[in-house]
């Protein structure tokens, strides 16, 4: 799953605009979030039933609450683009409990 849900992940970062979101106003963070659910739209079926399950949360939960979640870490500074780069090399990251929602 690390490496299909990469690309969405990168795309969540780039819509929040990096680490300088952390001072993002309301409108900022819901235009991410609503292009976050946009993007998740375009996923395969697999890796979305993958983060479902992962996730433990309702098919029809799921979109919303996977880029809440992430759209929320990534303006709060919680996780970062040095994150996605972990991930992309296999090394350790937040970014799984984020999307546990721990």
């Amino acid at each position: 799953m690390k490496r299909r849900v990469f690309a969405l992940l990168a795309a969540t970062a780039v819509l929040t605009g990096s680490q300088a979101s952390q001072a993002a106003n309301k409108a900022e963070i819901k235009a991410a979030n609503d292009r976050c659910v946009e993007s998740y739209a375009s996923i395969p079926l697999s890796t979305k039933e993958e983060i479902r399950g992962f996730m433990g949360v309702s098919k029809e939960r799921a979109p919303a609450l996977f880029c809440q979640r992430l759209v929320r870490a990534f303006a709060s500074g919680r996780i970062t683009f040095s994150d996605l780069n972990r991930l992309q090399e296999n090394r350790s990251t937040e970014i799984w409990k984020v999307i546990k929602g721990r």
